[in-house]
Parts: C-alpha cells; structure tokens; sequence
C-alpha cells in the first residue's frame, strides 16, 4: 500500500490530471470488485477527503474482446460500483462523475492477454480542484 500512497503522491494534483487505478480489479464478465481493489480504493477516498474541493471523473475500460455494446455496459456498471465503494466511504457522490467507455478507448494492443489486461481498467481525471 505504501508505493499506491507514493505514486498518488507524486502525481499532480491538478485539473487534467488522470490516475488509472492499476489494483481495482473485477472477476471476468462482472462487476465484483477484488480484493486486492480496496487498499488503493482507500487510498482515493483519503485523498478525496484531504481535499475536499476536488472533483472526479471516473472511467471505465474493457478490452475489445465480446460484444461492443455489452462492454460499455460492463465498463459502466463497474463505474457505478467503483462510485458507491467511494461514497460509502463519506465522498459526497456530486464529487464524483463516471463514464463507461467498453473498448473504445485500448491503451494498448489486444493481441495477448497481457496487453488486453492493461486495457481493462479504471482511471479517474481531476475535473476541478
């Protein structure tokens, strides 16, 4: 958990700029989170809470794998659930906006597993501070 506290440390906290959450982690196909997503989940609601200007947008990612539509769907469900753990945590949910985007927007390639796991993610961008 240190090094999660670290790097959100030397991230600027600014407008624009965007953390992708490498440990929240779901099952395949759902919208359980793991959890091994807490522990940096946590460290996202404390930040929050030192700076209770700030406001977020969360965004949700799949790989291209399936059907478009339903991954859209999942990347949006994920952003819900991902949106709720932070505001049973005390955030103010007006803080927090989300958008599921599915496989629309891959960080990179999809041709090993390794790769379509990176595009499998979530990232939440200051929208204000």
């Amino acid at each position: 958990m240190q090094q999660v506290e670290l790097n959100f440390r030397l991230q600027p906290i600014e407008i624009g700029a965007t953390v992708n959450l490498k440990n929240v982690l779901f099952q395949i196909g759902t919208t359980n989170m793991l959890g091994e997503s807490f522990d940096e989940l946590n460290v996202v609601a404390d930040l929050l809470r030192t700076n209770p200007k700030i406001e977020i947008e969360l965004a949700g990612h799949t790989d291209n794998r399936g059907d478009a539509r339903l991954n859209q769907q999942l990347s949006q469900r994920r952003v819900e659930v991902v949106k709720a753990y932070l505001v049973a945590k005390g955030i103010n949910a007006k803080r927090i906006k989300g958008k599921g985007f599915g496989g629309q927007k891959p960080i990179a390639n999809s041709e090993t597993e390794e790769s379509r796991r990176l595009n499998r993610r979530v990232e939440f961008t200051i929208v204000k501070d």
